[in-house]
């Protein structure tokens, strides 16, 4: 896929705000409970899974691997790019006289 740095990094937060959504309902919405009374004193909790925790485990890795991929891209978009700007950095960052 072609587009832009700046289309990229807006995919990284995108991506990044799911993995976090994906994250939370791993750990804490993987299974519902609910309790049942079947003539003992007392209840009976029963847990059931939501969702299927491998296929939550895969999204999260698909996730992690375009995550990365785009970061790489980027990092090595940067390196080739110059640019020319007039800044003075060692004047910038000396000391005050």
């Amino acid at each position: 896929m072609k587009e832009s740095i700046s289309s990229f990094l807006s995919m990284q937060t995108a991506l990044n705000q799911r993995r976090t959504q994906l994250n939370e309902l791993k750990n804490a919405a993987t299974s519902h409970s609910y309790d049942t009374y079947d003539g003992t004193p007392g209840k009976k909790t029963i847990s059931e899974p939501t969702y299927d925790i491998k296929k939550v485990d895969k999204k999260l890795t698909d996730i992690n691997k375009a995550l990365f991929k785009i970061d790489q891209a980027i990092k090595r978009s940067n390196a080739m790019t110059e640019m020319d700007l007039a800044v003075d950095f060692d004047s910038l960052m000396s000391e005050i006289e």
